[in-house]
């Protein structure tokens, strides 16, 4: 069942974790386990692989968060390196962890907009 939605609430819904057709079902059946299809509106995700996309996305998301973080604890010389670290990586941790299913979501709308034939 293919819809008339724009690519941009596509994508959105696809970040919110939502069926990119019909923006009701979910995405995932878990954290980053893609369903094979809508439970609302019954459009197919087979195919719909992801693969290394959101990992490299959100790899480079927390690089540009982390990095200047870094430089600014770095700079002001007020912490130790052990106090630097026990600032920065949770917060690496929870923005990878944060940040992986919206790119995956992201990267699955993306994926399903390509997959759709146009009207003819």
């Amino acid at each position: 069942m293919k819809s008339d939605t724009s690519s941009g609430k596509s994508l959105f819904r696809g970040v919110t974790r939502r069926c990119p057709n019909c923006g009701v079902g979910r995405l995932f059946a878990s954290y980053l386990k893609r369903r094979d299809s809508c439970e609302h509106c019954q459009e197919s995700f087979k195919g719909l692989d992801a693969d290394d996309g959101p990992a490299w996305m959100t790899v480079g998301a927390v690089t540009i968060i982390v990095v200047p973080l870094l430089f600014i604890l770095e700079s002001g010389g007020q912490f130790s390196y052990a106090a630097e670290m026990a600032i920065v990586l949770p917060i690496t941790i929870g923005l990878a962890l944060l940040l992986l299913p919206l790119a995956k979501g992201f990267f699955i709308a993306a994926l399903w907009l390509l997959s759709r034939k146009p009207n003819s």
